[in-house]
């Protein structure tokens, strides 16, 4: 809240300034005056006293350059507000006056495109981002903007020229983002059925950022739809090295992919390999399922009561009850029970996954987080209440 008020201070005496030239206050200095101007700037900020937009810009023919920015501050209020007519308004207004410079323009054009983006004109945004590219200035900002245009209306394509042109322009590396634009092409391929283009494509997101686990994720997918067992092999033992939070995402069909092999030996050395290290619960289950069809039942249990050990969590917890029902007295299964019921409830609605960017959290591995639009920020969660 302080934060806020900090920021509607020089915007309301920015209203204010307005509401004394209306009054026909001698001296510009007025707009300063936050003793005398700040409650009154605040109201004709915050009430609906405006008889018509255009009303409200009136007093722009004096606008310099020291107060520009105050005004852009102002439309951007007014677009976050909803109120996007005002915003654009205010914003383009800037724009008719040569006299504040380029770098004014850049800012309210800046501004302006965003209104336009808010008010789903998304057509006029692009054409005032590519004419801000045009000018020069603020091109960083304006090429982030456009690519965000893009990925809203999921134009893989477009915002992957967009990219390519921002890192020739600025020389800022986008390779990772591109890397996701490509995998995001290859699995609408994908999903109409065109394989081979879903795995140029991949190759494509390969070869923009060789380090792209999703990109290897998907590879091991398609070979494992098509029989290639030891490419999804290699390539989930790939993912592990770049992303060893991925493997409760990967590891049911990294055991498909080892128990389809004609090779038994990989299968037993992967094994033994998460035997050696502390594992998130998703593994840890998966795990005791396939030691138990190779190695028997005995085996599993003590696997799975180690691994437990090593790192506590409710969900391990709430399925080591649950082998315990059978095995309890009929005194006291009942206690039992309703000590797995009381488990079960808390870790029914507990989130896989967290954002580390804002927060978000979920059950489903998202690349490009729902929430704040940040790629690559979705992690899973470890501790007791995750993995």
């Amino acid at each position: 809240m302080l934060n806020l008020l900090w920021f509607l201070l020089p915007v309301a005496a920015a209203a204010g300034w307005f509401a004394a030239r209306r009054s026909g206050a001698a001296r510009p200095e007025a707009f300063w005056d936050y003793a005398s101007n700040f409650h009154e700037g605040l109201n004709v900020l915050l009430n609906e006293r405006h008889g018509s937009p255009t009303d409200l810009f009136d007093s722009l023919s004096d606008t310099d350059r020291d107060t520009a920015d105050t005004h852009i501050a102002l439309g951007n209020l007014y677009r976050r507000r909803g109120d996007v007519e005002r915003a654009i308004l205010l914003h383009e207004s800037l724009l008719e006056k040569a006299e504040l410079g380029d770098e004014v323009h850049a800012s309210a054009r800046l501004a302006l495109a965003h209104d336009y983006s808010s008010a789903g004109l998304l057509d006029r945004s692009e054409k005032a981002l590519r004419d801000l590219i045009e000018t020069g200035h603020r091109k960083g900002d304006a090429y982030k903007s456009l690519l965000q245009l893009h990925e809203r209306e999921r134009d893989w394509g477009q915002a992957i020229s967009v990219a390519e042109d921002y890192q020739r322009e600025t020389g800022d590396a986008n390779s990772a983002l591109v890397a996701h634009y490509y995998c995001e092409l290859s699995a609408k391929a994908s999903d109409d059925g065109y394989r081979e283009e879903a795995r140029t494509l991949l190759d494509k997101a390969l070869s923009s950022d060789p380090q792209s686990a999703r990109a290897n994720i998907m590879i091991a997918e398609l070979a494992l739809a098509s029989g290639d067992a030891q490419t999804a092999i290699d390539r989930y033992a790939r993912v592990e090295q770049l992303r060893p939070d991925l493997m409760p995402e990967t590891i049911e069909q990294r055991f498909d992919a080892l128990c389809s092999s004609e090779d038994t030996t990989q299968l037993h050395t992967f094994v033994k390999h998460i035997r050696n290290q502390r594992n998130a619960y998703s593994v840890v289950r998966k795990t005791r399922d396939v030691i138990e069809q190779i190695d028997g039942r005995d085996a599993a249990d003590k696997f799975f009561k180690a691994q437990v050990l090593k790192r506590p969590s409710l969900k391990g917890l709430r399925d080591w009850v649950s082998d315990q029902v059978p095995l309890s007295r009929p005194g006291e299964r009942e206690k039992v029970q309703v000590i797995l019921q009381l488990l079960d409830q808390v870790t029914e609605d507990k989130p896989t996954y967290q954002c580390s960017h804002c927060g978000f959290q979920g059950n489903v591995l998202h690349w490009r987080c729902p929430s704040c639009g940040t790629w690559d920020s979705v992690r899973t969660i470890i501790g007791v209440e995750g993995e």
